[in-house]
């Protein structure tokens, strides 16, 4: 798909600096941050509502002020202080994340994919006769298959910011800080799954919310803003709490809102959640907890007339010193970015268009989405936790190019639960992931080939005298994934109970 033709490529490169400021022109809100001990609602769902567009009927949009690195910081905060809690309601209907799984089905194994979806697709004919007996939308049947898999909350409640307020590049404006720093990117973040988000979290139809805030933005600029534009950026904080509400529900009262709103805000400041330097307090059951750490580099200056864009430095390659328990490589194609662009409302150009990746951006290629890696190594997890409970499971599947590698015994019997306990209290009990975080290091191209690795760690505690006090099994894994030189380009580690 290519969105910026050549003849596009000159007007954008050259005006994207002022387009960027018209957009940044932020009017004084009516509402400020909601304050943390008020029940009263202050939040907003008219996402973009504080940008103001530059009409052409007014004459060319004037330019930003010149970058001053001694008050930028606090313009930044300012900038972002006066933008009130959003809250962005959802219904979940199991459509969004069959989609998902179908745009993943090509390229992971099957022990990867969602229970109830790998039997219904088990003929990967794309000539499958339509007289077949099984549904082409297996509509959930049971509590377990109706259950959000872990991650795919990222394909609900986007932005729903109009598009003639989106940036030039396709990116919307509610987390940026404020020109130069404009060009978005994600980080890295955490993800806490709350024990019963599972059974509250189901694709049957009802309503949910999230209640989104901003952190204060860190400026890191170097001494005295001497750092090169290269090393500059700024790192924003975005904090999401995701609540469900009962599947009777037909309706959502204003006084219901506010009094979710008024928990999520209590929650968050006694766990101190807008300081990055303490641990979240555990999350309240049945809710999603999420950090999205974005970071915000600074606008490109337009390459000069015979001269090539300047590329990013070449990325420095870690190597990861284990080998892994679990493994499987997939390609990400085209299709498959463009697929999740469209699921998660993405109009990021950088994930679209070769040419703007090259030309503004300066890259090889096409980016892989940030959270799509996310959903994958999340993926991977689930496939080494369901091949571990099975036995000959490997890592080969529907994927293309995955190795085969075969889980041991003794992993097999560290993880073995006795099957009176996956029943106990005549609730179906499993290994559930409850908790990831992860980060960013080197961007991932579309077209190159990647592995994604999982290793169960070494764990200090017995898990047979905690489970003989009656206390839960956890355990802890590392998932991350390499690029093609074999360099860690994404790491996480992740949490998983039996519950």
């Amino acid at each position: 798909m290519r969105l910026f033709t050549p003849t596009t490529r000159t007007i954008v490169t050259t005006t994207r600096a002022v387009t960027m400021g018209r957009f940044l022109a932020y009017r004084v809100p009516s509402t400020t941050r909601l304050p943390r001990n008020t029940t009263a609602i202050a939040a907003t769902n008219q996402h973009g509502s504080h940008i103001t567009a530059c009409s052409s009927e007014n004459g060319p949009p004037s330019p930003p002020p010149p970058f001053n690195p001694e008050t930028y910081p606090h313009q930044a905060t300012t900038t972002l202080s006066s933008i009130p809690p959003k809250l962005i309601p959802d219904t979940l209907h199991p459509t969004q994340s069959h989609l998902l799984s179908l745009a993943l089905f090509s390229h992971l194994p099957s022990v990867c994919l969602p229970a109830g979806f790998v039997s219904s697709h088990n003929n990967k004919s794309p000539s499958r006769s339509s007289s077949s007996s099984q549904s082409i939308f297996p509509w959930p049947t049971t509590q377990y298959q109706a259950a959000l898999p872990p991650g795919y909350h990222l394909i609900h409640y986007p932005l729903q910011t109009p598009p003639h307020l989106l940036f030039p590049d396709g990116t919307d404006a509610d987390h940026c800080p404020g020109a130069p720093f404009t060009r978005r990117m994600w980080a890295g973040g955490r993800i806490e799954f709350a024990k019963g988000a599972d059974q509250k979290f189901t694709v049957d139809g009802r309503k949910t919310v999230c209640v989104e805030t901003l952190g204060e933005p860190v400026a890191q600029l170097g001494k005295g803003g001497a750092g090169s534009e290269q090393e500059q950026r700024v790192w924003v904080d975005v904090w999401r709490t995701y609540v469900t509400f009962p599947p009777e529900a037909e309706g959502v009262s204003e006084t219901e809102m506010e009094r979710v709103v008024a928990e999520v805000n209590k929650y968050l400041e006694q766990s101190s959640a807008m300081n990055t330097s303490t641990e979240p307090s555990k999350p309240k059951e049945g809710v999603i907890s999420e950090l999205r750490r974005l970071v915000f580099l600074r606008e490109r200056q337009p390459p000069i007339a015979g001269q090539h864009t300047l590329e990013p430095a070449p990325a420095r390659v870690i190597r990861v010193p284990h080998t892994p328990d679990f493994s499987f490589t997939m390609t990400p194609d085209a299709t498959l970015l463009f697929q999740f662009s469209a699921l998660t409302f993405n109009a990021h150009a950088i994930h679209l268009d070769p040419l703007y990746a090259r030309e503004v951006e300066g890259y090889k290629e096409r980016l892989v989405h940030g959270p799509l890696t996310l959903v994958v190594m999340l993926r991977g997890v689930e496939g080494f936790l369901n091949g571990a409970s099975t036995s000959g499971a490997t890592g080969t599947g529907a994927g293309t190019g995955t190795d085969g590698t075969q889980i041991s015994e003794a992993i097999k019997e560290r993880l073995f639960v006795p099957e009176r306990e996956s029943q106990k209290d005549g609730k179906r009990k499993q290994w559930e992931i409850a908790n990831i975080e992860y980060k960013n290091l080197r961007p991932l191209f579309v077209g190159e080939e990647m592995k994604v690795c999982v290793r169960l760690l070494p764990n200090k505690q017995k898990n047979g005298d905690k489970a003989s006090l009656g206390g839960p099994r956890r355990e802890r894994v590392d998932v991350w994934i390499e690029a093609p030189d074999e360099g860690l380009a994404v790491k996480g580690t992740v949490g998983v109970e039996w519950r």
